[in-house]
C-alpha cells in the first residue's frame, strides 16, 4: 500500500511540474487531492514523503494564494513532518509561518 502512495506521488509531482507562468492553471480540486494525499503519507509514517509534497504545495500556493487557509494547513503540515523526523527549527519555522497567516485570515 505504501509503495503504491509514493508511486502516486510521484506522478502527482510529474504533473505539477510546470513552469510559474502556468501555475494559475492548476484546478484547485487538485490542491485539495495532493493535500489529501500529503495526509495518507503521514499517516503511513511517511514523513520525508509527505514533507516534500507538502513543501511542493507550499510553492506552488505562495505563487497562487499565500494568505490562505490551505497555506496555513501545509505550513501546519509541514511542521508535523518536521517534528517527526526531528528537525525542530523547520518545525518551529513552520508552525510559526501557519500562525502568522491563520492571523491574518
Amino acid at each position: 500500500k505504501a509503495k503504491n502512495v509514493v508511486k502516486a506521488t510521484k506522478l502527482f509531482r510529474e504533473c505539477l511540474s510546470v513552469r510559474e507562468k502556468s501555475l494559475h492553471a492548476i484546478h484547485p480540486d487538485v490542491i485539495a487531492v495532493l493535500q489529501g494525499l500529503s495526509s495518507i503519507l503521514f499517516d503511513q509514517e511517511l514523513y520525508a514523503e509527505s514533507f516534500q509534497l507538502n513543501r511542493r504545495l507550499h510553492n506552488i500556493l505562495k505563487a497562487l494564494r499565500p494568505l490562505s487557509e490551505d497555506m496555513a494547513t501545509v505550513c501546519h503540515s509541514m511542521g508535523m513532518c518536521c517534528l517527526e523526523i526531528g528537525q525542530l527549527d523547520a518545525a518551529e519555522e513552520a508552525f510559526t509561518e501557519s500562525v502568522r497567516i491563520e492571523s491574518a485570515l
